[in-house]
């Protein structure tokens, strides 16, 4: 397994490409690391690495921080269509990452938000970048495979996870694991939403290989009722703007254009690369 160190020296090239005005992987790069996906992506050191030497949303999303902010901006239209609001309400985020979201959520005006993830430097740099903000988020390290604070369980009107499954399991039975724990931080009736990079083609899935209904069929067992689903990041255009620092003048017409497409026709939801499911915790 690479060492923190190597991970940490590696990152630190690919940020000062970043600096220059380049992203930190070109497209081959992309899919050399995807061939070592299982020995990375679990890992809380590439993680730690990647919060380390990164800068802005490149530490937790994208190379490209041109592309990171048209996703961060599509994303939060895509959560608020399907939470609407979340006034008062106490929402958990799994796998937080740098805690953006964390932070939206706050500033929706929930009641409490707390963000999980697994990796201590990422929770450093979460709580570093939220200092002086809401005083209701907080940042906490958690392993949602290896299991959350017993003391969160059944607190929350809602869990969102973001992209944080399909790279912290590694089959089936992790998934079922995660699922669960997930599904133990909400109330009776409250909701879990999930978006994810959900694919088996070896080129787009992260670490887990399973399809739209085997998480589907997971959640059910989990004691999940599926209420709808949307989705997000026209491939084509992910993969070939989200790895350099291209003019915003020119990655946005075409990003706005595939996510249109995406909107305006449901059928080409196999031409997204992340997949939005929202559940409905039983017992209510």
């Amino acid at each position: 397994m690479t060492t923190p160190e190597k991970q940490n020296g590696h990152a630190r090239s690919t940020n000062g490409a970043a600096k220059s005005g380049f992203g930190a992987t070109s497209i081959w790069q992309l899919v050399k690391e995807r061939r070592t996906r299982d020995a990375l992506y679990h890992d809380a050191a590439y993680w730690d690495a990647r919060a380390s030497a990164r800068d802005g949303l490149a530490r937790s999303i994208w190379p490209s921080n041109t592309f990171n902010a048209l996703w961060d901006e599509r994303q939060r239209e895509l959560l608020l269509r399907t939470l609407g609001d979340l006034a008062g309400r106490k929402v958990v985020d799994v796998g937080c990452g740098t805690g953006r979201m964390s932070r939206f959520f706050a500033a929706c005006g929930a009641r409490e938000v707390v963000g999980v993830d697994f990796s201590p430097s990422t929770v450093e740099a979460a709580r570093e970048e939220s200092r002086g903000g809401a005083g209701q988020v907080r940042f906490v390290v958690g392993d949602v495979v290896g299991g959350l604070d017993p003391a969160m369980q059944g607190t929350f009107d809602d869990a969102v996870v973001l992209g944080c499954l399909s790279v912290a399991c590694r089959d089936l039975a992790s998934l079922e694991v995660a699922m669960k724990n997930v599904a133990g931080l909400v109330r009776p009736g409250g909701r879990v939403l999930i978006l994810e990079p959900i694919h088996r083609s070896p080129l787009l899935r992260r670490v887990l290989d399973l399809g739209l209904e085997d998480w589907i069929g997971v959640a059910n067992r989990a004691g999940l009722e599926l209420l709808g689903g949307d989705r997000m990041g026209f491939v084509p255009v992910r993969l070939f703007l989200s790895v350099r620092d291209l003019p915003r003048a020119l990655v946005s017409p075409f990003f706005r254009a595939g996510e249109a497409l995406l909107d305006k026709l449901p059928y080409l939801s196999f031409m997204s690369d992340y997949k939005l499911l929202v559940f409905r915790a039983g017992g209510s």
